[in-house]
């Protein structure tokens, strides 16, 4: 019983007591339709019948109301004809002894299932059984939905608890976790989601929805409308995506509804997920007192439920969607007709009445195609898919007025940014290149938006070339412009200059990439439009970098970053690919805190204003940063929204870029196949290393390879990539860390000489650059190779120069590297104490990074040494070596905390403004740290944890003793 096994406990517990005490129990089991009801009443029955009950059941059905002892006939059969059905006295002590002589063993447990249908006969005769019940061990266990259930059974029930023989346990929706129990270790965390949202947690249905193939379930149908209002609930689904028995069940139950009824709850179905009565008493054509009469039977039925605020609204989607397939095709269209003069009336939003126009509209409605656009209009920010469907709908309806149209050019030119905005991203290729082919030559700045932003499309299907030759064309066929008697290039020759810079930029030519926006800032100048210059001198700061012009790299960023600040949240969202750039360069010059703010404001006003082909190259750069900083699980957390985010944009660089940091996280964290796994992938993705994006993935790869045992592949893998021994085609001030991993690679392959090589070319490239960072992997490169030829001591004070360096930057995880290799070198002929300090250094900043690899290997070296280590490592789950509270980060306690108010995954990310998957992620360390495999053994480990440290604490505190 999937996440139903504290409520079956509790039910063995009544057995046990009505055993006991040779008594009458009642077992309510209440919840509303398809929640598990039977199933456990069931589940009931079986364990009884193991432990020597006996047991008989009985369903109440709707036809059967009209019959006596209907469910009392179902439970007893051949039994109850023997007794005499006249008089009523006789009959209720007939079945009273009949029950007593059925229970020979431990007892009789009678299971009256869905009594909310019970006869009253049957009613009658159950409240007899409580006020004069058996003289033998009898439970009644009786399951009903609380809707429907009549007067006369909650009279009997009331009746039993105040007698103390009733005991109620009550069915709600199963969790997120429960759900992913219920479909097995298989199905992926995304699919989980997707069904727990679709079922309600409803086992009935979501048995029906894992039936369904993935490729087949149409999560945006099934699920409600998000609380963001991404979604309007007037949009109507197909049929055909609902399962057959969820369809079956539905319509049956529509069938033996009266015709007004029938009528209402179809007009329901129409209006949307949620509705007022008024406009479905429109809809249908019906008087208000009948629609309240009818609203109120399907109410009952729980069919519909009150939402608040004078709204009603089907249980689940997928059931409205079985109700609006039993209205007629005709019937359906006036049905929308009439939806949309009622919404229009009462003054409703174009998105509301977009959906029915959709259903009811004909070609050359200017009335339709107003309120279409209207509804783009409104949506375009949140929901830009949405708003991309209706400019389709709308074009749809325009009359053909021939290629000269411009309101058809000026709807399409938007339908393809929404395209492209909202991940569609061929679809917005095609659309863009049809708007640049019909746009006049004069008309500017209509053909320079189009044409850049199908720029940025081909970047992200991977087609730089064709972004840069599609820009360069434009701009040769722009006019020169002139001002108060002097020549400059206005704001449409900037754009596209600052374009063609970013299309340099991603294809790796660095010093062409200065050119183009140098020009651009040149033609923005001091008084320019602040967006631009923001946008320009962010790309500059990091070609700066790319071609090593450190302190020209920093000064562009400081005034980069003052820009930025300087901007509104609507400024900055007109271009929010400035604060990729910006927060790429802040992160390549060893500012990583200040790249981390800038890349979280891009992603909040990223998903605030819908741009979502933007969100993983942030989430990316992101999750570098937290690498950088040492947070390897924040880090994987982030790149696995990362993956989550860019699977609706169909881009295959984005795919791979979040591939290629993947591999990079699994390499720190010490899965060096999964690394090596990932990297592959990644490499095919990108295709061959000529560009920014495939040269980093091959990099990535190449470390991997390393740490998975593979030096020589790692050696030819980046040698290959970076374009040759001196690593060309990586930017000059990341060599000296590249050249790092070769000369470990070297080493590891007995090649000391090479080794040397590499680590003077690392002690070269740095020498000039000024960056603390690369002065530290030139330094660690240095100290292998010392220790390798048997230089202890030089080695020693080598890495202990890196450690300080790369403590001066903030860089944790590499600092470990470092401190390691310092205590090794130390522990060959130095003092003791020395070695294990320096390891010591080296295994806290592991454990704080959760680099599990690089940790074992610390502890084996202060093992070495004897010193006793714990073997338990955070990825365990065995309890014994569980690291506990006091390993959790500041946001694992928080995310603990609300745990242990039974807040699900959802609820918690919706307090802490995170993805879900992100809390999930979260909760999986927590239950490790913990040693625990379940959100119960959290909450039971945490409140030891906090009863430990008061007991703790009162100790120290205590008469007698030291307080330090």
């Amino acid at each position: 019983m999937v996440g139903r096994q504290w409520e079956l406990a509790y039910l063995k517990g009544i057995l046990v007591a009505a055993a006991g005490g040779n008594a009458t129990r009642v077992a309510e089991v209440v919840g509303e339709s398809g929640i598990g009801k039977s199933r456990l009443l069931g589940e009931l029955g079986a364990a009884a019948a193991r432990e020597g009950w006996t047991v008989l059941t009985g369903h109440a059905s709707e036809p059967d109301r009209g019959s006596r002892f209907g469910v009392f006939g179902d439970a007893l059969g051949e039994h109850i004809a023997l007794l005499d059905p006249v008089e009523p006295l006789r009959l209720r002590l007939g079945i009273r002894s009949l029950l007593e002589q059925l229970a020979p063993g431990r007892g009789l447990v009678l299971i009256l299932d869905d009594l909310h249908w019970g006869d009253e006969a049957s009613l009658e005769l159950l409240g007899y059984l409580v006020r004069h019940p058996p003289r033998r061990p009898l439970v009644l266990a009786v399951a009903y939905r609380p809707s429907l259930a009549p007067g006369r059974l909650t009279t009997v029930l009331a009746q039993a608890e105040r007698q103390g023989r009733a005991d109620r346990v009550e069915l709600g929706p199963l969790d997120v976790e429960a759900v992913a129990e219920f479909l097995g270790p298989d199905v992926s965390t995304r699919r989980c989601r997707a069904l727990h949202e679709a079922s309600g947690g409803c086992p009935f249905y979501l048995a029906a929805l894992a039936q369904v193939p993935e490729d087949q379930l149409q999560t945006e149908l099934l699920a409600g409308p998000p609380p963001d209002g991404t979604r309007s609930g007037d949009a109507v689904m197909s049929v055909k995506d609902v399962p057959a028995v969820v369809r079956a069940s539905v319509q049956a139950e529509m069938a033996v509804l009266p015709d007004g009824v029938r009528v209402i709850a179809q007009a329901a179905a129409v209006a949307g997920d949620l509705f007022e009565p008024d406009v479905v008493a429109a809809i249908a054509g019906m008087n208000r007192q009948d629609t309240d009469r009818a609203v109120d039977e399907l109410v009952a039925r729980d069919l519909i439920r009150p939402k608040g605020r004078g709204r009603f609204g089907y249980w689940l989607p997928m059931m409205r969607a079985a109700a609006y397939a039993s209205g007629g095709g005709g019937w359906l269209i006036q049905a929308h007709a009439r939806a949309w003069e009622a919404l229009e009336e009462r003054g409703a939003s174009a998105l509301r009445r977009a959906h029915h126009v959709e259903r009811c509209a004909r070609t050359g409605d200017e009335r339709a195609i107003a309120v279409l656009v209207d509804a783009a209009r409104t949506t375009a920010a949140r929901a830009p898919a949405n708003a991309a469907h209706w400019l389709s709908l709308a074009l749809d309806l325009l009359p053909d007025k021939g290629e000269d149209d411009a309101r058809r050019l000026e709807l399409l030119a938007d339908m393809a940014t929404f395209l492209g905005m909202s991940g569609q991203l061929e679809q917005a290729r095609d659309a863009l290149h049809e708007v640049v082919r019909l746009l006049p030559r004069d008309a500017v700045d209509q053909r320079v938006h189009a044409v850049g932003f199908c720029a940025t499309i081909e970047h992200l299907l991977g087609r730089h070339a064709e972004a840069g030759a599609l820009l360069l064309a434009e701009l040769h066929r722009l006019p020169e412009r002139r001002h108060d008697g002097g020549s400059e290039l206005d704001d449409r020759f900037t754009a596209l200059k600052l374009k063609l810079a970013t299309a340099n930029l991603l294809c790796g030519d660095f010093a062409q990439t200065r050119t183009w926006v140098s020009a651009a800032r040149r033609a923005v100048g001091g008084a320019g439009d602040r967006l631009m210059s923001a946008a320009a001198t962010s790309v500059l700061a990091l070609a700066d970098y790319a071609v090593a012009d450190i302190p020209a790299a920093q000064h562009n960023c400081d005034r980069a970053a003052e820009l930025v600040d300087g901007l509104t949240d609507g400024e900055l969202a007109r271009q929010l690919d400035t604060v990729v750039w910006l927060g790429w360069a802040e992160q390549c010059l060893e500012r990583y805190d200040p790249a981390r703010r800038h890349l979280e404001r891009g992603l909040s006003l990223c998903r605030a204003t819908g741009q979502h082909h933007l969100v993983t190259y942030l989430l990316v750069g992101l999750g570098s940063t937290l690498r950088w900083q040492g947070q390897l699980r924040e880090a994987a957390n982030t790149v696995a929204e990362a993956r989550e985010s860019g699977q609706p944009v169909h881009s295959p660089a984005l795919r791979a870029a979040t591939l290629a940091m993947r591999c990079r996280i699994a390499t720190f964290t010490g899965d060096p196949d999964q690394a090596v796994r990932l990297g592959e992938e990644a490499c095919q993705l990108a295709g061959p290393a000529d560009d920014w994006l495939s040269v980093l993935a091959s990099a990535f790869f190449a470390h991997a390879r390393l740490m998975a045992g593979d030096p020589q592949g790692c050696v030819s893998t980046l040698v290959d990539a970076g374009g040759g021994a001196e690593l060309p085609m990586i930017p000059k001030p990341a060599r000296p860390g590249w050249f790092d991993v070769l000369t470990t690679a070297a080493l590891a392959l007995d090649n000391t000489r090479e080794g040397e090589q590499w680590a003077t070319r690392a002690e070269t490239t740095a020498a000039h650059l000024g960056l603390a960072g690369s002065t530290a992997f030139a330094q660690l490169a240095r100290a292998r190779v010392q220790y390798a030829t048997g230089d202890t001591v030089g080695a020693a004070g080598t890495a202990h120069a890196a450690a300080a360096a790369f403590q001066q930057t903030g860089e944790p995880f590499d600092e470990g590297c470092a401190w390691l290799l310092a205590g090794t070198a130390t522990a060959r002929t130095g003092p003791r104490a020395e070695a294990l300090h320096e390891l010591e250094q080296a295994y806290a900043l592991f454990v704080q990074c959760h680099a599990i690899g690089l940790r074992h290997h610390a502890a084996r070296e202060l093992r070495k040494l004897g010193r006793r280590v714990p073997k338990g490592v955070s990825g365990q789950r065995n309890a014994r070596n569980a690291l506990g509270a006091a390993a959790l980060t500041r946001r694992e306690t928080e995310i603990a905390r609300w745990v242990t108010q039974g807040l699900t995954s959802r609820q918690i990310a919706t307090k802490l403004y995170l993805s879900p998957r992100t809390v999930e992620h979260h909760v999986a360390s927590i239950r490790a740290k913990f040693g625990v495999t379940t959100r119960a053994g959290v909450v039971t480990a945490l409140l030891v944890a906090e009863h430990t440290e008061s007991t703790s604490a009162a100790l120290e505190g205590a008469p007698g003793r030291r307080i330090c």
